[in-house]
């Protein structure tokens, strides 16, 4: 607050009274702090919102746009101009363009996703230093999202079944997951032994981000009882001399249900962040009741409090790496 004189026609007296020589001592001792208040220093980092980040990056507006600025922020990348738009150069050279035609909006979302998905992996890949081409990029995309790799392997089987039709049966055992008795200890080797069998994976997952943390992705497929899960999950540490734990962890499921009259597909994100707090992003949503069922049952498999857990509808396909909208981030290097 800067504090000003008065004026007026009044004469003061020769002699001033108590509280006008307070007034006078206060306000000489206010001076230097109201003019070192009204001073920003230049080290403050200025808050920008997603769409000033994507204009003077020179990106298009648009929603993949925003998310690589998240992805950039969660990997504590510069936003650099040049990197930003090698990182969606990127995720363009590996999908098509999305049909024009208004009843293509199926196809125009999965188009969306796999870019979405791509601009995921490219800049978890520039956090860690590293450069992937262009099949390892896709790899690298489609452990990280269960849903690009159901809708990869859909396309594997497609083109052989073009070359020969004779192997369909064959095309079918290979491509289905594998069954396995579902329990914690099955599940965490069947994600460690897919990861070690990937070289590419498994050289991924030691490298460390720039800023130190380690992001880390274990996908693992498995069918049971009619049903086909396909998931990733991703896992950011923080490691150091004194600290290695998991920050935040996600576990993404695609289900799938194979069996004839009922295709329906379902997914399933569990985020797991500090202090147990646990969101869980349905698609699609479900009913109150059926959230409040849910909850009781996580609480008691978890022994998370039923006020830990919320129930969500996923409307963004990775909402732990990326969940933010077009709001103010700070935090960010905006070095140029």
């Amino acid at each position: 607050m800067q504090l000003q004189k008065t004026s007026g026609n009044v004469t003061a007296p020769e002699t001033p009274s108590k509280a006008t020589a307070a007034q006078s001592t206060v306000a000489q001792a206010a001076k230097p702090a109201a003019s070192a208040v009204s001073k920003i220093p230049p080290s403050v980092p200025q808050v920008r919102s997603v769409s000033s980040l994507i204009l003077s990056a020179g990106l298009p507006q648009d929603k993949l746009s925003a998310s690589i600025i998240s992805f950039a922020r969660f990997f504590s990348l510069p936003i650099k101009p040049e990197t930003l738009k090698h990182i969606r150069q990127q995720a363009f050279t590996m999908t098509p363009n999305a049909p024009p035609a208004a009843d293509d909006a199926a196809e125009a979302g999965t188009v969306f996703k796999n870019r979405e998905a791509l601009s995921l992996a490219a800049s978890a890949a520039e956090g860690k230093g590293v450069e992937l081409h262009t099949k390892s990029l896709e790899t690298y995309a489609q452990a990280i999202d269960p849903e690009s790799r159901r809708h990869g392997e859909q396309g594997d089987r497609r083109g052989k079944r073009d070359k020969n039709n004779n192997d369909n049966d064959k095309d079918s055992e290979v491509s289905s997951p594998k069954n396995i008795t579902i329990s914690a200890a099955s599940l965490e080797k069947t994600a460690l032994e897919g990861a070690e069998k990937d070289p590419l994976l498994a050289i991924l997952n030691r490298l460390p981000e720039k800023d130190g943390k380690r992001w880390i992705v274990l996908p693992f497929d498995f069918s049971d009882k009619g049903r086909e899960f396909k998931a990733s999950l991703r896992i950011l540490l923080e490691t150091g001399k004194t600290i290695n734990r998991a920050a935040c962890m996600a576990l993404d499921i695609v289900v799938r249900n194979t069996i004839e009259d009922d295709r329906t597909e379902k997914r399933r994100l569990f985020m797991l962040e500090p202090a147990n707090r646990l969101s869980v992003y349905l698609q699609p949503e479900i009913t109150p009741a059926r959230q409040t069922g849910l909850v009781r049952e996580l609480s008691a498999l978890l022994e998370i409090a039923p006020e830990r857990i919320f129930i969500k509808t996923q409307t963004e396909s990775f909402p732990f790496e990326g969940g933010c909208d077009d709001g103010l981030l700070g935090s960010i290097d905006e070095a140029v």
